[in-house]
């Protein structure tokens, strides 16, 4: 299974050619990115037509697939609505119908230089789609330019800085053309019954989004299925004193847009909110905050009830949360996607840089498995599901332009990135959960499937791969370090009930790092099963003794002691029948075997001898709800790989054919090494003309021309740099040593065609 183009984990290259891709990102493989909103001046502007920064992103994907991407053409300095005198704020809008790849020309929804000389800012821009009638709608503010617009914009005494007016706009056509704008609120007196005074405060604001809305279809009222839902923030204030305070509301309309109404505000706090509506039917509004503060709601939006915050660690920025998937709408698992910046250091969530997506398997509770998808300015985002299944994001960057080098903010970048780079392991739908502590950003937090990070008490991930060949999954070559150490993690939806007929599989791989020389009492490694509360009801793993064991149900079976050799890596391979309580001679068990060679590991169910088999003498009806791991005082055990499921098949992989090598890999050892360049350098010229492309790449003629020649060693060093770092390959050449007239041809040949 030689899966070259399919498994690379090293810079994209065009293979068909020798033009080297610059590689911006590492973490992520990206289908497509590109920038539909490009701020083409560094310096101040009030041209109609010209902007200095694009601020703010929506994005719908219409019912035929097209994108729709909005945002704020911003003129003068690029500051935020209401800060810059003169400088009117467009809303801007481009359409891709190639998934992003490409992008009609821009167009000019609403121009914020008014026909009687007024000029004001547009923000903020919400789509939503009615996937009844295929119709986007689109809310968006506007706020007047640093002063009012009219003697009537409002009766609130703060208005010249404050009020501000919502409108909306649909398209039938997928976004060809526009309804032009409606308005549907406007600040008013505290005495208007449409937005009534709540504690004391009034509307000054309804500010929509951004980002973009929904539209509900599992709610326990069957007539709100169907709202169409804009997420908002309204600020109210008081008098005679004008403190003011933001909560979180949405608006909705249940006549497919043809009027639209407010619920009512949920507590303070709620500013920028992204909602999601999950599989209970409960709606999940997420603010800007950090923590992020968030809200629930059981009757569509009406009314708000206090959630505990997120879990994300994230700096106060608008983000965006999306349902990607749900088991009820027929799909393997329930997946909720996240976006927003990671800060500096990634993952630190301290400042707008470095874009992450995280994902959730628990319907929000928890977020995990953080992926990096830049390395630069990081701000406001939107995701968007496409109809192909893959993922759209738009991402406020810095503009790369020369006159906006320096600038935080500029232009605004697309990516479409496929489901599999935010789920690296392959994972049918009967494997619950995978963790290989691959992750880049946070180990502790990567994996499919849980619910959460690893409580981990010192345990350290360390790099490289233990799995045997054929299981390796591609970026995960992480390990995770035990000694006198301990981890717990929650297995969320994946959760374990004993009350049923059903059979589960664990596998993981273990090594014995003895580093005492001395056997004691504490070289144990427990693999703990547990409720929620910390009561083990399942227990497998090694004793001291270097001893296999299982434990509960039924009491404990083991090994003879010595059985387990240290320093060698083993597949552990488990199955867990449960069975309910029915009576009849329905008992839980344990099974266990165990593997330190790969070719012994069995291709299918039928042919595994257990080596341990639990006693049938218990039956409980608890639920396992984390699983723990402990390793004792005296041992370094190194874990990884662990793969918990419903089949066989879930846990374990096709081992017949060997690893899947990733390109210019040409041993299959999972490294690019000198032992690469040493084949490499022994296939030079070599005629590869009669073989497939697939077997070309495979002995180095990476741009499959039917000769291995100079191009292919250029594309070479770029693998061998990428894997070991800028530099590696000529440092490692000058340590080997080479015929001075091969050192001289890999040299020349490097400077005359690596891209300058």
């Amino acid at each position: 299974m030689n899966c070259f183009r399919s498994c690379l984990v090293v810079p994209q290259l065009v293979l068909a050619g020798v033009t080297t891709l610059p590689v911006a990102h590492l973490q992520a493989a990206i289908l497509a990115e590109t920038k539909p909103f490009i701020s083409p001046k560094g310096a101040y502007v009030t041209e109609q037509g010209l902007y200095h920064t694009y601020r703010i992103p929506g994005m719908v994907v219409a019912a035929d697939g097209s994108i729709l991407a909005f945002a704020e053409g911003r003129r003068g300095d690029g500051s935020d609505p209401r800060r810059d005198d003169n400088a009117p704020i467009d809303l801007v809008m481009r359409r891709s119908t190639d998934g992003g790849q490409t992008w009609q020309p821009q167009v000019v929804l609403d121009s914020g230089f008014k026909a009687n000389g007024a000029m004001v800012d547009f923000a903020d821009p919400t789509p939503v789609l009615d996937q009844t009638t295929g119709d986007v709608f689109l809310l968006y503010g506007q706020w007047p330019d640093f002063g009012p617009i009219t003697a009537n914009w409002g009766q609130d005494p703060d208005s010249a800085n404050g009020n501000q007016v919502v409108w909306v706009q649909s398209s039938s056509d997928q976004g060809v053309t526009w309804s032009g704008p409606t308005q549907i609120f406007y600040p008013d007196d505290p005495n208007d019954p449409v937005y009534p005074p709540a504690d004391g405060l009034f509307w000054r604001n309804a500010e929509p989004g951004p980002g973009g809305g929904i539209q509900l279809q599992w709610q326990t009222n069957p007539a709100l299925n169907g709202r169409l839902v804009i997420p908002a923030k309204r600020k109210g204030s008081t008098t005679p004193d004008g403190t003011t305070s933001s909560e979180g509301f949405i608006y909705y309309s249940d006549d497919h847009g043809t009027t639209w109404q407010v619920g009512d505000a949920a507590s303070a706090g709620g500013n920028e909110n992204e909602v999601v509506e999950i599989t209970s039917g409960d709606l999940l509004l997420d603010a800007r905050a950090n923590p992020r503060t968030r809200f629930t709601s059981s009757d569509g939006g009406n009314t708000w009830a206090d959630a505990p915050d997120s879990d994300v660690p994230i700096t106060t920025v608008d983000a965006s949360m999306i349902r990607y998937s749900a088991v009820r709408a027929g799909d393997d698992r329930d997946r909720l996607l996240f976006s927003g910046p990671g800060g500096e250091p990634v993952g630190s969530g301290s400042g707008r840089s470095n874009q992450l997506v995280w994902t959730s398997y628990d319907e929000g509770r928890t977020f995990i498995n953080p992926v990096q998808f830049n390395s630069e300015q990081a701000a406001y985002s939107v995701l968007a599901k496409l109809n192909n299944g893959t993922i759209g994001m738009v991402v406020e960057s810095t503009g790369n332009e020369p006159s906006n080098l320096g600038q935080s903010y500029g232009d605004i970048t697309y990516y479409n990135f496929d489901l599999a780079e935010l789920e690296k392991a392959d994972h049918p739908a009967t494997m619950l959960h995978y963790d290989g502590f691959g992750n880049s950003i946070d180990a502790f937090r990567g994996g499919v499937g849980w619910s959460g990070g690893w409580n981990n008490s010192g345990v350290t991930v360390k790099p490289g791969a233990l799995e045997f060949p054929g299981f390796f999954t591609a970026g995960d070559d992480q390990h995770a370090h035990l000694r006198d150490a301990g981890m717990t993690r929650n297995l969320g939806s994946g959760a374990i009930d004993l009350n049923t007929n059903q059979d589960y599989y664990f596998s993981l791989f273990i090594n014995h790092a003895d580093r005492d020389a001395t056997d004691s009492g504490t070289e144990f490694l427990d693999i703990l099963l547990q409720d929620s509360l910390g009561l083990t009801h399942a227990a497998f793993g090694v004793g001291s003794n270097e001893n296999f064991f299982i434990t509960a149900p039924g009491g404990t079976v083991s090994s003879g002691d010595d059985v387990l050799q240290k320093d060698s890596t083993y597949l552990l391979l488990v199955r867990l029948t449960a069975q309910d309580n029915a009576g009849g001679g329905n008992y839980d068990q344990l099974f266990v075997s165990w593997y330190n060679d790969p070719s012994q590991v069995p291709a299918d169910e039928t042919a595994i001898h257990w080596q341990l088999v639990g006693n049938v003498a218990e039956n409980s009806a608890s639920t396992i709800e984390q699983i723990s791991i402990l390793g004792g005082a005296n041992a370094d055990w190194l874990v990884d790989g662990l793969r918990i499921g419903t089949t066989f098949d879930a846990v374990i992989v096709d081992t017949g054919v060997g690893p899947s090598p990733v390109l210019g890999d040409l041993n299959s050892d999972w490294l690019i090494n000198i032992a690469d360049w040493l084949i490499f350098r022994g296939n030079m010229t070599l005629d590869t003309s009669a073989l497939s492309e697939e077997d070309q790449l495979g002995v180095g003629d990476f741009d499959n021309s039917g000769l291995i020649g100079p191009k292919d060693f250029v594309l070479f060093v770029d693998l061998f740099d990428a894997a070991n770092g800028l530099g590696a390959f000529t440092a490692t050449l000058a340590r080997v040593p080479e015929p001075s007239s091969l050192l001289l041809f890999c040299l020349g040949t490097m400077a005359v065609m690596k891209p300058r």
